[in-house]
């Protein structure tokens, strides 16, 4: 399939009537409708600015208003959407779907809600826990940012709420399943995750599309944990490749709270990503782990931020990457340490596995240290598969198509050990297989 996109200009499906008519039918309250209106001012002053187009080497991307989707007719959800609790990531705590407009009934353990446990949609978040969602939506990401977070602001309409309250420790994943149904140039959905002190929870969170057709998806994960609160958050991006994605995702971790972040990048024709760990807390720790898969003429970009202000913080970035065809992957990592940052060890790790001699990977790792009592390290690597260990594999009767998916599980194993559980490590292996699979095929 290929990744051109073509329809009309994406500045032609939006206007501030639009997002009055969206703020309308949804029955805002004052304060987001408010804040859709000085989104919308942001966007129709500064879509056109390079300073807002919110990445580093997309180029195509700091084009906005020229940007071609053609997103059809608008169709329902499958049926594979349809919430359960038992799903190939095993049991599940919850679990919700939404396309660009439809919400289907979640799934819900009834064991949550005695325990003072959310679990739903942000529309619903907003009706029934209206002062704990409007003391949190926005209150980590600004929507003057880049030009595509002053458009999700404005059309924001989908996503999920899930608060969990002091204390409370939960087992089993929550799922969250959204899908552009198409209909929509635009799929906005926000996930919003508040664990308070000493909370304890794992969120997966993916994106797909439902049709073949074009559109943008323009997400925003907020993650808030108090002290001593632990997340596992991954986040799946699997659109189709006649789409553009953009993501920014940000923590604040409190006092020795711990945050899991995995980024597994496989779809769309441009893609960005920016994972932004803000170790606010004295020993707070970050994982922040990132897989790309691409193929054809995909361009994909990784950016992340390790930032420490608390002392006897930890931070650990390793993105990886397997590129096929004429794909492009980038990526650009900060480390900040500020003054305040004493006694933090923070590491950056960038390896790429390139399957073809037309694709290409670019690393820009950065360390800004303003302590002097740190531990900071970083490394890259871009190489193709080594042709001993092609040979040894193929000399003992393994056919070529099993070597090279041999190879690639190998590259990744890394990325599977350090996942939070064997369910969690045997779905990603899964998906790295079947993923590989397709982009070999």
């Amino acid at each position: 399939m290929s990744t051109a996109l073509t329809g009309k200009p994406l500045k032609d499906f939006f206007s501030r009537a639009s997002v009055e008519r969206l703020s309308g039918k949804l029955g805002d309250p004052d304060w987001l409708k408010e804040k859709r209106l000085e989104a919308w001012k942001v966007w129709e002053a500064g879509a056109a600015d390079p300073a807002l187009s919110g990445t580093r080497f997309l180029r195509r991307m700091g084009e906005v208003h020229s940007l071609e989707l053609d997103p059809g007719e608008a169709v329902p959800l499958p049926a594979s959407f349809k919430p359960s609790l038992e799903s190939d990531w095993g049991s599940l705590s919850g679990c919700l779907s939404f396309g660009c407009e439809e919400n289907l009934e979640p799934a819900l353990d009834p064991a949550l809600a005695p325990r003072g446990v959310v679990f739903c949609s942000l529309r619903e978040a907003l009706k029934g826990h209206g002062e704990l969602v409007k003391k949190h939506l926005f209150s980590r990401t600004r929507v003057d940012e880049t030009a595509w977070a002053a458009l999700h602001a404005a059309y924001l309409s989908q996503g999920c709420f899930l608060y969990v309250p002091k204390g409370v420790k939960l087992e089993k994943p929550f799922r969250v399943l959204g899908a552009h149904t198409a209909g929509h140039a635009g799929f906005f959905p926000h996930t919003l995750a508040v664990l308070e002190e000493g909370a304890e929870a794992t969120l997966v969170d993916e994106l797909h599309s439902a049709t073949p057709r074009a559109g943008l998806a323009a997400q925003v994960s907020e993650l808030v944990l108090g002290a001593g609160a632990q997340l596992n958050y991954v986040h799946f991006q699997n659109l189709n490749l006649s789409s553009v994605q953009v993501l920014r995702q940000r923590t604040n971790l409190g006092r020795d709270s711990y945050l899991y972040t995995l980024e597994l990048a496989a779809g769309s024709a441009l893609s960005t990503s920016y994972l932004e760990s803000l170790v606010d807390g004295e020993g707070g720790r970050v994982d922040l782990l990132g897989l790309v898969l691409a193929g054809k003429d995909q361009q994909i970009e990784i950016r992340t931020l390790q930032d420490h202000r608390g002392r006897a913080g930890s931070s650990d970035a390793l993105v990886k990457s397997i590129l096929r065809e004429e794909a492009r992957f980038y990526f650009d990592g900060v480390v900040k340490i500020h003054k305040t940052g004493q006694n933090t060890n923070a590491f950056q790790s960038n390896p790429n596995l390139l399957l073809s001699t037309r694709c290409k990977a670019e690393t820009v790792p950065t360390l800004e240290i303003e302590a002097d009592d740190v531990a900071c390290k970083h490394a890259a690597s871009i190489g193709s598969i080594d042709e001993e260990e092609r040979f040894y594999l193929l000399s003992r009767g393994i056919n070529e198509s099993d070597t090279e998916n041999m190879i690639v599980e190998g590259f990744a194993a890394e990325l599977a050990q350090r996942l939070p559980n064997e369910g969690l490590q045997e779905k990603f292996v899964e998906i790295l297989n079947r993923l590989s699979r397709r982009h070999a095929g």
